[in-house]
């Protein structure tokens, strides 16, 4: 099964995604209205992925007091002076394209950690986003 099958299966949702030069307040409200991810995706202006912000990053640069032993010290003058998502984003983007096999992009996500990627197009823009919740599903059709 193709990811695009995948897709079609879960139900229409909205893709967390902001732009890269909103607000921290604006990350905050954005991950606030999608309890069910714990990334948001950060685009440019024609939607194309730049990045992800995890609840975690966000959550050391608002209380970095209750992290001191865990934000590494070339990060801490990052984190002190962000002010726009694309100053707390992570470029390092995993994600599944439309026409990839389900079970490559399992392998993937085990590989590296990650519950949640974006799928995106030939351009890079984001057209969905999928959960390894999405995956358990998918087996779980599949018996």
């Amino acid at each position: 099964m193709k990811i695009s099958d995948l897709i079609q299966r879960i139900e229409n949702r909205e893709v967390p995604a902001i732009f890269e030069d909103c607000t921290i307040r604006e990350v905050i409200e954005m991950m606030v209205r999608f309890p069910h991810t714990r990334l948001i995706y950060v685009t440019d202006t024609q939607q194309r992925l730049r990045g992800t912000i995890t609840v975690g990053s966000l959550l050391r640069h608002l209380f970095p007091y209750h992290y001191e032993g865990k934000v590494h010290g070339r990060g801490i003058l990052r984190r002190i002076t962000a002010r726009k998502a694309s100053d707390l984003m992570d470029t390092k983007n995993i994600l599944a394209r439309p026409d990839e096999e389900v079970d490559a992009v399992l392998k993937r996500m085990a590989g590296s950690g990650v519950k949640e990627m974006a799928v995106v197009d030939n351009d890079g823009r984001i057209v969905a986003d999928i959960t390894a919740v999405d995956l358990l599903k998918f087996f779980h059709l599949e018996e």
